[in-house]
């Protein structure tokens, strides 16, 4: 290079803008540095020229620095970005552009750093911009496309063919396609319609479709069309789409809608059945009222009744205790007659009282059997007589055939008839009629009748007629009054209940009542079968099964008394007995063998699984079969032993026809 060359060559180095350096290179120094670098850098040229291209460098770059000087080819003319260190340590990104030459005779490097840390800065924020918003829609299942004026995809998202399951060489690329080939044939209308408004009103648009995936599954996607800012070369705007994968929002919407249609329904179920109990409350609340208000009727009525009598009993007796009452004989005698009146009346009137509290208690003991009534009618007929001739009465009493009989305690059966007798007596005109008939009601009932040719009752009168006390204003002390204690018909009522029957009463004003109820019963047959007529061909009657069996029944619900001997009342071959806890079952099994016994575990005194052992273990009642009857497990293991082995067990709430069946096979276990 001439002198003038030399001289024009460093004007340039000197003057250029960009950092400049010229490196030897086989020792890497540098031979030559513009003012610019020297400022850029921070050394000084002295210290430039004393230093190599490696001091610029970080540690951990030198290695590829030299590498890349070695095998830089010559004609290389940028060899991309590089990492420079500043003098106080910072660190720049450049971009190098270099040639080789020959300075002073040696080869060497000339070398232009561009300094890009801006713009690596920038590249770096927009990568982690991108992974970013890359990251943030796959989370969201979020994707975009970008569309030109004529429908045409310009770029989309990484996640938009994961959306629609496809590789990206095989999505559609324009919104013609993306609708014929992705939106599902009935939301394709509303997809166009959406695209035409957008295009028509070039203002955002949501539009909300179900996208058919290359797989063959549905999705639900929510899309937003905006329109971009820049304008292509034609003119156009660009369309900016982003569409959202809400499949599993839709889905939990459906269910939340349902949840709340569920909850309302449970709601209103509840304030139905909240105002149903409200309804009952008030309904309880009006019957306690009511039965508050009976109970101090009753007791104001059962004060009168008592007080009365004893009126007349200490009175009376008063007057024959006084010293020198100077009373003739006959007052004497007729006062004796009227304690003795009110005596018994106080005596009846305790009765039914007790009768009537045992009757309500569930504490009245009723023997059930089969009963001919002919015999009872007699008798009652006998007992009443007296009354009915006294009064002038005409009776006329039905004689039932012998085969005709009822299901009933006796005991109880003839307090109904002599009540009902007597009421007709007593309520009767002199001299009219009294009637008894019997008949069968139905197949398997038997209906009895007490008619009467007394005044009759109103209907007023018929609603108040089982009342206790209330003799209808026919009270002992008024006009027209009636002796009596006004709970006979009361009584009478619950007794032909208990039996299993039903009572009730037909009257005509001015003509007379009658009074009537049923009970279960039939025909029976007395006489011996045909001859050549087999036990299979004959019916079997009330008074073919002879004799009755028994039947204990151990259980301290009573109402369980009450359900097991209306079940057993069409069986009069089976008389049942009752016992309320465990011991009192033992005893009873001892005294009576009964040829079944039904148990309940969970009973006061004894338990079911204690007297069950007791009677495994007596000789006298270990064969009998024992039935539990309990809402318990199969085996009723009553957590302190083995299972019980029971002969059988009827589950609570029991049909009668399971219960009449273990009762049957029971017994035909036990005569085996």
């Amino acid at each position: 290079m001439s002198g003038s060359d030399a001289h024009r060559y460093q004007q340039l180095f000197e003057a250029n803008p960009l950092p400049m350096w010229v490196y030897d290179l086989q020792t890497l120094r540098f031979l030559d540095v513009n003012e610019v670098a020297c400022q850029k850098y921070g050394y000084t040229r002295e210290e430039f020229l004393s230093m190599s291209i490696r001091d610029i460098r970080p540690p951990e770059d030198v290695g590829a620095v030299e590498s890349s000087v070695r095998l830089t080819p010559a004609e290389v003319f940028n060899s991309g970005i590089w990492r420079h260190r500043l003098k106080d340590g910072r660190l720049i990104y450049v971009e190098i552009t270099s040639h080789e030459l020959l300075y002073e005779g040696r080869p060497a490097r000339f070398v232009a750093p561009l300094d890009v840390t801006l713009r690596m800065q920038a590249e770096t924020a927009l990568r982690e911009r991108e992974a970013g918003l890359r990251r943030a829609q796959g989370v969201a299942k979020l994707s975009h496309v970008v569309t030109r004026p004529d429908g045409s995809f310009e770029r989309w998202s990484d996640t938009l063919p994961q959306l629609v399951g496809c590789a990206p060489q095989d999505m559609p690329r324009t919104t013609r396609d993306w609708m014929n080939q992705l939106v599902h044939a009935d939301d394709r209308a509303s997809y166009r319609g959406a695209s035409l408004e957008a295009a028509r009103t070039r203002a955002k648009v949501e539009v909300e479709y179900r996208l058919v995936r290359t797989d063959g599954e549905v999705v639900q996607v929510a899309q937003v069309i905006e329109p971009l800012e820049e304008v292509t070369e034609a003119g156009g705007l660009r369309w900016f789409s982003t569409l959202q994968d809400v499949t599993v929002q839709k889905a939990v919407e459906a269910t939340m809608r349902d949840l709340n249609e569920q909850l309302e329904h449970r709601v209103a179920l509840r304030t139905e059945q909240l105002e149903a109990s409200n309804r009952e409350l008030v309904a309880a609340t009006r019957a306690a009222e009511q039965a508050n208000q009976a109970k101090s009727e009753f007791l104001g009525r059962m004060s009168h009744e008592l007080r009365t009598p004893l009126n007349a009993i200490i009175g009376f007796s008063q007057m024959l205790a006084s010293p020198g009452h100077g009373l003739p004989a006959e007052r004497q005698m007729a006062f004796n007659a009227h304690i003795q009146k009110a005596g018994e009346h106080l005596l009846t009137l305790i009765g039914e009282l007790l009768n009537l509290s045992q009757i309500e208690a569930g504490k009245l003991k009723l023997d059930m059997q089969v009963l001919p009534l002919r015999q009872l009618l007699a008798e009652c007929e006998a007992m009443v007589m007296p009354q009915a001739q006294a009064r002038g009465l005409q009776s006329n009493f039905q004689v039932p055939p012998d085969t005709l009989a009822v299901v009933a305690d006796r005991t109880r059966l003839k307090q109904v008839l002599l009540n009902l007798l007597s009421n007709a007596i007593k309520y009767n005109r002199p001299g009219g009629a009294l009637a008894l008939r019997v008949r069968p009601s139905g197949a398997e009932r038997v209906r009895i009748e007490v008619q009467d040719g007394g005044a009759g009752l109103r209907p007023q009168e018929m609603a108040q007629l089982f009342e206790a006390f209330n003799r209808l204003g026919r009270s002992g002390d008024g006009p027209g009054a009636m002796e009596g204690t006004g709970l006979g018909l009361v009584v009478t009522r619950h007794l032909v209940e208990l039996m299993g029957g039903r009572i009730g009463v037909d009257s005509t004003p001015g003509t007379g009542s009658c009074f009537w109820f049923e009970l279960a019963g039939g025909e029976t047959v007395s006489r011996k079968p045909e001859i050549g007529a087999s036990a299979q061909e004959r019916p079997v009657r009330v008074t073919d099964i002879q004799p009755q069996l028994t039947v204990l029944l151990v259980e301290d619900d009573l109402p369980s008394h009450d359900l097991v001997r209306a079940q057993l009342l069409h069986r009069p071959d089976l008389r049942l007995i009752t016992a309320s806890n465990g011991r009192e079952g033992v005893a009873l099994a001892l005294a009576h063998a009964p040829a079944v016994i039904l148990m309940d575990n969970r009973m006061p005194e004894l338990t079911g699984r204690q007297a069950f052992q007791l009677l495994s273990q007596d000789p006298r009642t270990a064969r009998i079969p024992v039935i539990a009857i309990s809402a318990e497990a199969d085996t009723m293991p009553d957590g302190d032993g083995e299972p019980i082995l029971w002969f059988r067990r009827v589950a609570k709430p029991f049909d009668q026809g399971d219960l009449l069946s273990a009762i049957d096979d029971a017994i035909r276990h036990s005569a085996a």
